[in-house]
């Protein structure tokens, strides 16, 4: 799954982590996407039968968004966008919901949740397992990238190391693929 955009070669992300394998999910076309997301949402369905319905979807910036606004229009559900800084959240401002709303934060592609976390912090959401759900299509396994260069720097290095808040994410975590270790 997702060979065709599975590529090899030297990558580096974020503060300097490095990986010989790389997914450019926004080099899928939209019908692709669209095929995906419908599997995805099979998955998504499943886990609320077991966990509560979604009332609000938030696409993370920037592949998160394609998915997650495609997945709102089938579920007829709210959308927002999640910018990747916080600053940026005062162009498309995301309403206050009540505190017992139940969101989907959607995302192409999760390393270590980190991206997530900011997301629940920016939307000062409580971390309940009743009021979050992430999904992604494809879960990174951490242990096949090479965090050497961000070891030691601790500017970078905290970005990267997981923390207690991972566990939720793991747990509350629906993906179509997960890389194999």
């Amino acid at each position: 799954m997702f060979n065709r955009i599975r590529k090899e070669g030297n990558f580096v992300f974020g503060p300097g982590i490095r990986s010989k394998v790389d997914f450019d999910y926004a080099s899928m076309s939209d019908a692709m996407n669209e095929a995906y997301c419908s599997q995805l949402l099979i998955k998504l369905e499943a886990w609320q039968k077991q966990h509560g319905r979604f009332d609000v979807i938030v696409g993370l910036e920037t592949e998160g968004i394609r998915i997650g606004h495609h997945l709102s229009r089938v579920l007829n559900l709210p959308f927002h966008i999640m910018p990747h800084r916080k600053v940026e959240l005062a162009h498309c401002p995301i309403p206050k919901y009540p505190v017992d709303t139940h969101w989907l934060l959607v995302d192409d592609i999760v390393v270590t949740g980190t991206q997530f976390l900011q997301s629940v912090d920016a939307l000062e959401i409580e971390e309940k397992p009743e009021t979050i759900t992430y999904a992604c299509m494809i879960k990174r396994n951490p242990k096949s990238l090479d965090y050497s260069a961000v070891t030691g720097d601790p500017e970078k290095e905290q970005l990267w190391v997981r923390n207690e808040r991972f566990d939720f994410v793991d747990r509350r975590l629906v993906y179509l693929f997960a890389e194999p270790e």
